[in-house]
């Protein structure tokens, strides 16, 4: 029963993580194409330029910028719920009730350090506590204001990464203690925006707008430019 209870947990930090996962991934992509799709060796299904395609989704796309906060938000509200001795479904507040033998299961509790370093109280890693007050603070302000204020505590996509990783680390083990595997791909959840990008791609490269075009060549040269609206692609 006990371990029931615990598996009940720990598969429910599981669904967190990794819908805060997919919502990281999808801000990153719409936020930076080029970025992500280099830092994580993504091979796009259509041939481009890419740097011209990362202008037209960051610069010249309102949809995508615009889910990119939503996602951002979104994975913001999801991790620091599991980064918590408080929350429900916090890793701290599992680890205390392994450690207090309100959840009595063979695991080894050295599993957690990683992450209880990460939200030490004492000890406040900056990431964690970053997102904690974006958190706090996004219902309390106007859109305007919440964009400001996250621009002002916004970690760096890599910084987010690095502290995914620590906890996609420790679920690793503490499932493989377990005897059990788990999904962590996201891929798949986000190759349909790559075909919106191919889409983008070729609207503005058809476009019969001057002004659109001449925003492009103050960006790019004009043999770059050039080859882009000339392009069989």
């Amino acid at each position: 029963m006990e371990e029931e209870k615990f598996d009940k947990v720990l598969g429910k930090i599981y669904l967190l993580y990794y819908k805060s996962k997919i919502a990281l991934g999808e801000a990153h992509l719409m936020r930076s194409p080029k970025n992500y799709l280099q830092k994580f060796k993504i091979n796009l299904p259509f041939n481009c330029d890419l740097d011209i395609l990362d202008y037209l989704i960051t610069k010249r796309s309102s949809i995508h910028s615009e889910l990119s906060n939503k996602s951002w938000i979104l994975y913001v509200l999801e991790i620091t719920k599991i980064l918590s001795y408080n929350e429900s479904f916090g890793i701290g507040k599992l680890y205390n009730q392994i450690l207090n033998k309100n959840i009595k299961v063979n695991i080894s509790l050295d599993s957690f350090k990683p992450i209880l370093a990460l939200i030490d109280t004492q000890n406040k890693n900056p990431v964690v506590e970053n997102l904690k007050i974006l958190r706090d603070k996004h219902y309390a302000h106007t859109d305007t204001e919440v964009e400001c204020l996250t621009n002002r505590l916004f970690p760096t996509y890599n910084e987010a990464w690095e502290l995914m990783f620590l906890v996609e680390d420790f679920l690793t083990n503490i499932y493989s203690e377990r005897d059990s595997d788990i999904d962590l791909g996201i891929d798949r959840h986000l190759f349909s925006y790559l075909s919106e990008f191919k889409i983008t791609y070729q609207y503005f490269k058809m476009i019969d707008d001057m002004v659109e075009k001449n925003l492009l060549r103050r960006y790019f040269s004009e043999e770059r430019c050039h080859a882009y609206f000339n392009s069989q692609e």
